[in-house]
């Protein structure tokens, strides 16, 4: 976790009226700085650029899915400690698959815009302990 108050993420999701609105909620109920990304390729070069707390990444996505995106921020030395966590509309999710690529966690979509900074910081708390 950062010293500082800022709190920094990056965002890779494929909806853009989902990423205005998990931007707008963090950096309005959270003051936190948020990056976005459309898609698993620009997302990993923003994530290796800003360097932020977190990413959070969607699990469905077309050009490449959430799981390729965090084995490949983890197989990366520039990234591979940064907390990963899946933001998803999936009920069923394999648990397994997300241990294997080194996940911290996962919020199911919907969720409650007040409470998402909340829940991202005990992920990402919950990987550093």
């Amino acid at each position: 976790m950062p010293v500082e108050d800022t709190f920094r993420v990056v965002l890779i999701d494929d909806d853009p009226d989902l990423r205005k609105l998990v931007k707008l909620t963090l950096e309005f109920t959270a003051g936190w700085a948020v990056t976005t990304a459309a898609g698993g390729t620009e997302g990993i070069e923003e994530v290796r650029k800003a360097k932020p707390d977190v990413a959070v990444v969607d699990i469905m996505m077309p050009e490449m899915d959430g799981y390729e995106v965090c084995r490949r921020l983890k197989e990366d030395p520039q990234t591979a400690d940064i907390p990963v966590v899946f933001l998803t509309a999936r009920k069923e999710l394999d648990r397994s698959r997300m241990d294997e690529v080194g996940a911290a966690g996962v919020v199911v979509k919907p969720f409650e815009p007040d409470q998402l900074a909340g829940e991202l910081r005990a992920l990402c708390q919950g990987e550093n302990a």
